[in-house]
């Protein structure tokens, strides 16, 4: 077995993702923090999405040989909640709360068993060069609205992009109170109800070569006026290119493109942590 990972910050400095690489227990993930709305950092000055993340990755490296992945998320979920509350965080205020997405796998001899919740994905590639995408981003359908927003601006005119997320604000701070509910999304936010959006499942390793962890920095961009472009874009490129390559590629794409206009996404470059693990022929 062999791995390939990155972690880098975004934009503004301070990565709010987690990676966990345990080769020895054959245990990996990624995790994407999810800051409140309610501006809040830590006495170490981290944010509240930096130090659920941070949770959820102690959590992960402590699992044991025989540990469940659900379970130990899970449990994370409660810590998370427990830290917020010794912060004096109001757990019934949804937007002040901290977060994580998270996708998380598990492998022996046959098997893989996953878990995931929130927009962080899981890709299975076999031999043949089938991709099986194992999750699915349970924020897209609430992001497209957003995004929908975003254009309407940008063919009215508008050209920067604070104007332009000004625009669609409202949308997002809507789109938090959606967490960890029917229409919505799921995420490690504290709520118990968060074992209600949780996915997980098993499969057998037969005939696949390389599995892809990915937080929603490291998804290719869709350009502007252009359908969906499938994930293809992304998990071709990484295993062609490697993880590295592939990753300096996208951040490259994204310093050409500042204001986000020619490829509309919230943020000029969002925090980004990938793992590929190869696994050999049996």
């Amino acid at each position: 077995m062999r791995t390939e990972s990155v972690t880098i910050a975004g934009y503004n400095g301070n990565n709010e993702d987690a990676l966990v690489i345990q080769s020895s227990q054959q245990l990996f993930a990624v995790i994407d923090g999810v800051s409140s709305l309610v501006p809040y950092k830590s006495p170490a000055g981290q944010t509240g999405g930096a130090t659920a993340a941070q949770i959820v990755r102690e959590h992960l490296e402590a699992m044991t040989k025989d540990g469940d992945l659900r379970a130990e998320l899970l449990a994370a979920n409660e810590h998370i909640a427990a830290q917020m509350s010794a912060a004096g965080i109001d757990l019934r205020q949804k937007e002040a709360l901290w977060g994580a997405a998270a996708a998380a796998v598990k492998l022996d001899d046959r098997h893989l068993t996953y878990a995931q919740t929130g927009d962080c994905m899981i890709f299975a590639v076999y031999r043949d060069d089938t991709i099986r995408v194992l999750t699915h981003p349970q924020v897209s359908h609430l992001e497209a609205v957003a995004l929908e927003k975003w254009e309407e601006a940008t063919r009215s005119g508008t050209r920067t992009r604070d104007e332009l997320i000004s625009h669609v604000r409202p949308i997002l701070i809507q789109n938090r109170y959606q967490a960890n509910t029917a229409g919505g999304y799921g995420v490690l936010n504290g709520e118990s109800c968060s074992s209600e959006f949780l996915e997980f499942g098993r499969l057998n390793l037969i005939e696949i070569k390389a599995v892809i962890l990915l937080t929603d920095g490291l998804f290719w961009p869709t350009a502007r006026g252009e359908g969906p472009t499938g994930w293809e874009h992304t998990v071709r490129p990484i295993l062609e290119k490697g993880l590295h390559a592939y990753a300096e590629e996208l951040i490259a794409l994204e310093k050409s493109d500042p204001e986000c206009t020619a490829y509309p996404r919230f943020k000029p470059s969002d925090d980004k942590t990938g793992v590929v693990i190869h696994l050999p022929a049996h």
